[in-house]
């Protein structure tokens, strides 16, 4: 997708260049701001005087000496020091779109501008320099906006202007200009560059490959460190089927896609294949289990950190994998008859299907429900009497909003109603259908409503799979959009939680891996 700007232009101080108030000791700050917003300070902008004499007229303003405002004004300029990640990103772009033109707009005195073209600024790198004092006009005087559109010789909706300023900003976008406030508030200016003049889309598949087998997943709480799971890597594949991206370990050992071990990760290392049952070490001390002549999937990798020393396997990875794995590859496995019949003998004591197969841990939580449902549809099993109080529950749960605040296992509502989209997206059911249209009603309450990366994907996604009108969710998608790192990917965010501890799970891959997949459809839908 090419980018219709063809100009950037940016400030100077506090954009291209930082500078430290606190170095400023001649005058105090609240004197500062006074000259800062005296027309003596226009004209010196405009170059209609010269430093020395707006130094007198500031003298006169603040009843001091001309000379005390002199070092004061000196103090700021000496302290004055180029913003290297900005420029950085802005050296990257201009090497990937050489055509871009790159300009500076600034407010400056021309002996303030004399001063600062000796600063280390990749001065060659701009193709014009509008300096206020240079040119006898300032912002936000709409004429200066002006002046600027006819020199570059564009469109003014192709332009895109940096300011530190929201009154500069709103005179820009007056005159049709794109204008961003560097803001330390909002996000980074560089990330947003690169989302306007780059495609989200391609950026963030080559984010998924350059990080491939490494999208591990990352623990509230516990930064450095990464979790390594099979439940989001299988979501991963399900989402890109690319298995080229992602590992995971089946249930008799085998390890899929090389996995490099390093420092920080939260896993032991594996003792590679094993026959039968994987009950073995993986750590020296601690076991992953599977079962059911290996039908049955862990969530984890490897060893399980922040549980217990034995983790059993559970309907949730089990699911995922069945639902998620291509035809080649379920024909390899256990038939999926095992695990329907496993499910459907494992319920609590309210006839619900359980979240593990280990009668030491007796839990229930609806998503877990969603995808056992989903896979009950999707094998064909759908008229199986022995679910029908799983989907009761999921219904309940869904009319009455029992997911607002997660759960054990999940911790946002939006992760309940992805995988209840997905259910309505993909049974056959007319009946179940009905039954969970109210989840329409659901998602749209949650329409503007503030919550993590990962979990607005999740809503987008669900969104598009059941085809909602997209100017619904139109500002929840810019948003989403406007996250985007400067490496492509997405932050983490979460989506889920160790349930012993509460600790919330986010992965980059995995909402980047929904985000390619909302994007995809956006395209289709242009």
């Amino acid at each position: 997708m090419a980018s219709r700007f063809k100009v950037l232009v940016f400030d100077l101080g506090g954009v291209l260049l930082d500078w430290d108030r606190h170095s400023v000791d001649a005058l105090s700050p609240g004197q500062f701001l006074t000259i800062m917003n005296s027309t003596a300070w226009h004209s010196l902008d405009r170059g209609l005087i010269t430093l020395k004499e707006a130094c007198m007229d500031f003298g006169d303003i603040l009843g001091a000496d001309p000379s005390v405002v002199e070092t004061a004004m000196d103090q700021a300029q000496l302290s004055l020091r180029p913003k290297s990640s900005l420029l950085q990103t802005i050296q990257d772009i201009k090497a990937l779109k050489p055509d871009l033109k790159l300009c500076v707009m600034s407010n400056i005195s021309r002996e303030h501008f004399k001063m600062v073209q000796s600063l280390d600024l990749p001065w060659s790198m701009f193709d014009k320099i509008f300096a206020s004092g240079l040119e006898g006009m300032r912002k936000p005087e709409l004429r200066f906006f002006q002046h600027v559109i006819r020199e570059t010789g564009v469109h003014p909706s192709e332009i895109i202007m940096i300011d530190d300023t929201a009154e500069n900003v709103c005179a820009a976008r007056s005159q049709g200009m794109h204008a961003i406030l560097m803001d330390k508030s909002l996000p980074s200016v560089g990330r947003t560059l690169l989302s306007l003049l780059q495609d989200p889309l391609e950026r963030a598949k080559v984010f998924l490959k350059n990080n491939a087998r490494n999208h591990h997943c990352v623990v509230e709480g516990h930064e450095g460190f990464r979790l390594k799971d099979n439940f989001a890597q299988l979501m991963i594949w399900e989402l890109t089927e690319d298995e080229d991206i992602i590992y995971f370990r089946w249930p008799w050992g085998e390890i899929h896609g090389a996995c490099p071990y390093g420092n920080g990760h939260m896993n032991g290392h594996s003792n590679g294949q094993s026959n039968g049952h994987l009950n073995g070490h993986l750590n020296g001390n601690a076991y992953v289990t599977s079962g059911v002549e290996n039908s049955l999937w862990n969530y984890f990798f490897d060893a399980p950190v922040l549980t217990t020393r034995e983790f059993p396997p559970d309907a949730d990875t089990t699911s995922t994998a069945y639902l998620s794995l291509p035809e080649k590859y379920l024909s390899a496995l256990p038939d999926v008859r095992l695990v329907l019949e496993k499910m459907t003998t494992n319920l609590d004591t309210d006839g619900i299907m359980q979240t593990y197969f280990d009668p030491t841990r007796p839990r229930t939580t609806p998503e877990v429900c969603c995808n056992m449902l989903r896979l009950f549809h999707k094998f064909g099993s759908s008229s199986d009497p022995r679910t029908k109080k799983t989907e009761d529950y999921v219904v309940s749960c869904l009319h009455n909003n029992a997911c607002l605040n997660g759960n054990r296992h999940y911790s946002t509502l939006e992760s309940f109603l992805y995988f209840v989209a997905r259910l309505y997206a993909e049974t056959h059911s007319k009946s179940l259908r009905k039954r969970l249209n109210v989840f329409k009603a659901r998602l749209q309450e949650r329409f503007n409503v503030h919550t993590n990366p990962l979990a607005l994907a999740l809503r987008l996604f669900a969104c598009q799979s059941i085809e909602m009108d997209p100017q619904l969710y139109r500002k929840d998608l810019e948003t989403f959009v406007s996250l985007q790192d400067e490496d492509g990917g997405w932050p983490a965010g979460h989506f889920c939680r160790i349930g012993r501890t509460g600790a919330r799970i986010g992965n980059r891959g995995l909402t980047t891996a929904l985000a390619v997949r909302i994007l995809q459809q956006e395209k289709r839908d242009a």
